[in-house]
């Protein structure tokens, strides 16, 4: 078993910027570890013969061999203990309190690892009407420190110890700090707040479940997803079907503007669709067609926006698949996927 969600370890690992360039897609280290090679679809029968998985290294854009194992690892730490423990035995923390020890003895080795465990992440949470903020890190018993201006956290930056309301853009800045110290990159995240953040979505079908990990909400969050690689949890996939979207703003609200965002890498299947419709209405009832965005540039993001002037409250975009993946192209006679980003109404 090695589906490209959880066993390419050609994608790339992190969202940081400095990354060394990959083909595209993510895959970070716990949805490795998170890996079920015994899919629930298949029945006790059928699960008899699977005999294991294994990760794939595809080099076309690994010139040396610390590259290779700089892509390897430690991911190849966490398909092995995913594969030998079963779903009940699998404690990703307690995995990680392991690996920080088991960095010695590939430093011992001379192994070019990826070492990733300080790396932050963030989350816009509804609670009680109000939006907030989380930071997390990996290794629970360092601090983070953060600003939310831009500019570089330091060891005087607040010190995070609860979520924080939102309700402006922000461009928040952290890092993780043990004993003074700064460990690991600086995590960046830049919050885009509109009119539809932490409204109520809805459409027709479920994401596919391997590229759902943001949910329904990672299309209305003020967060953007990754300019170079579709597998974060702000893309969400569809394989193969029409989607229709709706959106509830909660009351009548003027808009003037509705924006998103579709990934284009061919390479992998993936097709922006060729236009969207919307539409709005006052009751969910008489919908009006506001406009149609027609998709022709080439670029591996591909832009939608139509502009308005409306006062309403929900807001449908229907947005028709691509359709089979023409002869002579990658992936050619199957369906090809939708990966869509935030949706903006200004």
């Amino acid at each position: 078993m090695t589906p490209t969600s959880h066993c390419y370890f050609d994608y790339y690992q992190s969202d940081n910027p400095d990354e060394p360039l990959a083909i595209g897609g993510f895959l970070p280290l716990e949805k490795v570890y998170h890996f079920n090679p015994l899919p629930k679809e298949l029945s006790e029968e059928e699960q008899q013969y699977v005999l294991g998985a294994q990760g794939n290294v595809w080099t076309e854009y690994m010139p040396t061999s610390t590259q290779v194992e700089y892509m390897a690892f430690p991911r190849a730490i966490a398909l092995s203990e995913a594969l030998w423990s079963s779903e009940g035995q699998k404690n990703y923390d307690e995995f990680l309190s392991k690996l920080e020890f088991f960095y010695k003895r590939l430093d011992k080795l001379n192994v070019n690892y990826a070492n990733h465990l300080y790396d932050i992440s963030g989350t816009l949470d509804d609670q009680y009407e109000q939006l907030y903020y989380s930071l997390y890190n990996e290794i629970n018993d360092k601090e983070i420190r953060y600003t939310l201006d831009g500019s570089q956290p330091s060891q005087e930056s607040d010190l995070y110890l609860k979520p924080f309301a939102v309700d402006k853009d922000l461009n928040i800045k952290a890092a993780t700090f043990f004993e003074g110290e700064q460990l690991g990159g600086v995590f960046e995240e830049d919050l885009h707040y509109h009119k539809a953040v932490g409204k109520t979505i809805n459409v027709n079908v479920d994401p596919h479940p391997a590229y759902n990990a943001g949910g329904l909400q990672a299309m209305i969050n003020s967060i953007n997803g990754s300019n170079l690689r579709f597998g974060d949890k702000e893309w969400l996939g569809f394989w193969g079907e029409n989607l229709e979207i709706q959106i509830d703003l909660g009351a009548l609200t003027e808009i003037s503007e509705i924006s998103t965002r579709f990934f284009n890498a061919n390479g992998q299947w993936i097709y922006a669709p060729k236009t969207i419709q919307v539409f709005t209405s006052e009751n969910d009832t008489d919908y009006t067609e506001a406009g149609t965005v027609i998709l022709t540039d080439e670029q591996l993001i591909r832009n939608a926006v139509l502009k308005m002037k409306a006062k309403v409250r929900y807001i449908k975009i229907t947005i028709p698949k691509y359709g089979i993946i023409p002869d002579g192209l990658q992936g050619a006679g199957n369906e090809a996927w939708t990966f869509i980003d935030e949706i903006q109404i200004r």
